[in-house]
């Protein structure tokens, strides 16, 4: 999408009124979200970069905002503490201690996905990191591989997946240094996850998928191992693309046989860029299905063109 067609209504983007939307939500979380209010974070990193991407983040975030959303920001790193695996930035402060407390809740913690999060908020808002708790951050990312090279969420507490293995990247890539984490281990369990239909599952032997594809690739992207035949020789390559373009029917979908879904149009769309592939997609059936998913009067997209409502304020 080129920046001129960005700034006004045309073709079947109303940006203005995506941008109304987004300027609401970050005023208030409608009720539906109510529960995901310990991954506040990740619901700014999507409004924020939403209006970044249209072209409207300085229509719509004054410098008073973008001040206050930068303090906000960083009241959720955690740095202080016995337990370093929890440090970085968690989504909420709901379960952190009651202000001036001597005490930690023992269920206060970073989360990786998190941290990736409000460090991208922090970068779009054009903060400079300089508060950012580097070296703790990264050593709880650390904290977090697994012997298998994979991630967890945070420590050895939760699921350890492909999502996390690119916040993982991500965070690292950032704060520009991957000293604090096995890259080796991390390329061997991505290499692993490979399936037989050539793109990339959650972890070894599960389906492929557009969204574990995205991470997998764009974390080898970020460790400079992509194009090297590290983990993709040509033909495991030509395999992975035409698994990708294999994934769109009018929109793209995630995984095979199922239904066309908007989110597809990001992860699938975006792995086929990073692999110079971006030539294969039918941009005018993909745009021709985002049109007809675009809710024309509060701003949004459905997932699919039978959802209830486009808007993000519907239950969906």
């Amino acid at each position: 999408m080129s920046a001129a067609g960005a700034s006004a209504e045309i073709k079947g983007f109303f940006f203005k009124r995506h941008a109304k939307l987004l300027k609401a939500m970050l005023k208030c979380t409608p009720e539906p979200y109510a529960s995901l209010e310990t991954n506040r974070l990740t619901l700014l990193f999507f409004l924020l970069s939403g209006l970044d991407l249209i072209n409207e983040l300085n229509n719509v975030v004054d410098e008073k905002m973008k001040n206050e959303l930068i303090e906000n920001i960083y009241k959720m790193q955690l740095i202080n503490g016995s337990i370093p695996e929890r440090y970085g930035f968690r989504g909420s402060l709901s379960a952190s201690a009651p202000k001036n407390s001597s005490e930690a809740c023992p269920f206060d913690s970073s989360h990786i996905a998190q941290t990736y999060s409000g460090l991208c908020c922090l970068l779009i808002l054009g903060d400079d990191l300089s508060r950012v708790n580097k070296k703790a951050i990264l050593e709880a990312v650390g904290l977090c591989q697994r012997p298998d090279g994979s991630f967890t969420g945070f420590g050895a507490s939760t699921e350890s997946d492909m999502r996390f293995v690119f916040c993982a990247a991500a965070v690292c890539y950032i704060l520009d240094d991957f000293t604090y984490i096995d890259i080796e281990r991390m390329i061997e369990f991505i290499s692993k996850s490979r399936t037989y239909e050539g793109g990339f599952g959650q972890a070894p032997r599960c389906e492929a998928h557009g969204g574990s594809t995205y991470c997998a690739i764009a974390s080898l992207s970020l460790v400079h191992h992509l194009h090297d035949n590290t983990v993709l020789n040509k033909k495991q390559m030509n395999k992975l693309i035409t698994w990708g373009t294999q994934q769109q029917d009018i929109g793209f979908h995630g995984r095979t046989n199922k239904c066309d879904d908007t989110c597809y149009a990001f992860w699938i769309g975006a792995t086929l860029a990073m692999l110079n592939s971006e030539d294969l997609v039918d941009f005018l059936k993909l745009r021709e299905f985002l049109v007809e998913c675009e809710d024309t009067r509060l701003g949004g997209f459905c997932k699919y063109t039978d959802s209830e409502s486009s808007g993000m304020f519907s239950k969906q």
